[in-house]
């Protein structure tokens, strides 16, 4: 008896097209990819879209791309598509490019025991069903047929989506030993669809979460970045914490988590800080909101201020640590100590003086620190403070002087070495210094510069 025909023969689940909350007809990437489809069915092969975007399809959101199944083997397909790069084709998978968009072409595959919980002890290709039943989650098992406008689902996907339910395609403990990220994915669909995790895939992600550390870091840091990245990014905190995951993959975070006494606390306040987010908060502000109390629950003491207020860095460097563990980006690693080392300005904007923390602020030209500092007020129940940040941030752009605006301070190192000032520390005080003054409208014009000047020690011309 041959492997096919051994495939146990599912009932498949229809929904029509033109039942959708939105109708792909209209969508540039859903055309060019019926468009390869066709072509694939027309050389004699069997072709179909297949999921996350089927699935967003359904969900009524608009798919970011779409992803094929096809019974031609990748030498087939590079055969009808002279634009194509075989980078997977060792695993059935090419790339298509078409109509300026890249499409992933896969030969329908089965999978042998992934036996280091990696990667499968063997790849084979198969049909249709059997290219399904290896996949992750119901959700994502729906198959699109565009000649025939219909959605098929062979695993319940489509009600698992109407009970809103994340749930594993067949036995959840094996498909996590077989890839443990899958508990990672589970997390992250979970929070950003508002399912919840079904009974036995949530005990089973409980039960192996421990295995999560067999999987590449950099793996680890692509679904953490993509659920920072989401709207409901504090749901997935929770869910990470509730599930055991995220004492294995951020510690530090997961201490806050613990329960007892000031932690709670911390916990708390992350929660609220995070869900003050907008939604389209950019990575190194949520990274900089998820770690703030886990590297600096404290307003730095006085004898660590400087001359523009509060300044932690010892603390942005233990969040430095803990991203370069997960192998972030140094850009953003960079971004994220950057940020945290100012955390605690905004929280003294009524004993700073207005120059001082205008500083902070003109250098904040992407707006990053202004999200965290509103994101912190918030988690802190002090959102009347940062009022006061707001709106020199306003009066800096109306007038210019942010650090990438038109109108920049009279006061340089050229000009002060041009007159008489020696070379040393003491140009880098008064380059702040006269920043300062110039931000509170005290050197505006060039008499003010040059009675300035004089006061310091300088020579007027």
């Amino acid at each position: 008896m041959t492997e096919r025909s051994r495939a146990p023969r599912l009932r498949r689940g229809r929904l029509a097209l033109a039942e959708l909350p939105l109708h792909p007809a209209g969508l540039p990437g859903y055309r060019a990819a019926v468009e390869v489809v066709r072509r694939l069915r027309k050389a004699g092969h069997a072709a179909y879209l297949v999921g996350g975007g089927v699935r967003d399809l359904v969900m009524g959101f608009a798919p970011k791309d779409f992803d094929i199944v096809t019974s031609a083997t990748p030498d087939q397909t590079q055969a009808l598509f002279s634009r194509s790069i075989p980078i997977g084709a060792q695993f059935g998978v090419v790339t298509v490019l078409h109509r300026g968009l890249s499409f992933e072409v896969a030969t329908f595959r089965a999978e042998g025991d992934y036996r280091d919980g990696r990667r499968p002890d063997w790849v084979r290709f198969a049909d249709l069903e059997s290219d399904l039943a290896r996949r992750d989650f119901t959700i994502n098992s729906l198959v699109l047929d565009p000649d025939e406008e219909e959605v098929l689902d062979w695993y319940g996907g489509l009600a698992d989506m109407r009970r809103g339910v994340v749930r594993t395609i067949g036995d959840p403990q094996a498909r996590f030993q077989e890839d443990a990220l899958r508990m990672l994915r589970a997390v992250r669909f979970a929070a950003r669809f508002g399912y919840r995790l079904e009974r036995a895939t949530r005990g089973a992600v409980v039960a192996a979460a421990d295995t999560i550390t067999r999987v590449a870091t950099e793996r680890i840091w692509q679904e953490l970045e993509a659920m920072w990245s989401d709207a409901n990014r504090s749901v997935a905190l929770a869910l990470l914490r509730d599930t055991g995951l995220l004492v294995r993959v951020v510690p530090r975070l997961a201490h806050l988590a613990s329960g007892r006494g000031e932690t709670e606390h911390l916990w708390t306040r992350t929660l609220r800080r995070i869900e003050a987010l907008p939604k389209d908060t950019p990575g190194e502000v949520a990274w900089a909101c998820l770690l703030a109390d886990a590297v600096c629950p404290e307003e730095p003491p006085r004898e660590r201020w400087d001359g523009d207020g509060p300044y932690a860095p010892e603390e942005a460097r233990a969040a430095e640590e803990i991203m370069t563990g997960l192998r972030a980006p140094r850009k953003l690693i960079r971004s994220v100590g950057g940020l945290l080392a100012r955390r605690w300005v905004w929280y003294r904007a009524h004993d700073l003086p207005y120059g001082s923390l205008a500083r902070s602020i003109r250098r904040d030209t992407n707006g990053c620190l202004l999200l965290l500092w509103k994101a912190d007020a918030a988690g802190l129940g002090r959102a009347d403070v940062v009022l006061v940040v707001e709106k020199i941030a306003e009066d800096l752009r109306v007038s210019g002087k942010m650090l990438d605006g038109p109108n920049q301070p009279p006061v340089t190192g050229d000009r002060l070495l041009a007159h008489g000032m020696e070379p040393g520390p003491r140009i880098q005080e008064l380059l702040t210094e006269g920043e300062r003054l110039w931000l509170e409208g005290g050197l505006d014009t060039e008499e003010q510069f040059g009675a300035w000047l004089e006061a310091v020690g300088g020579t007027a011309r």
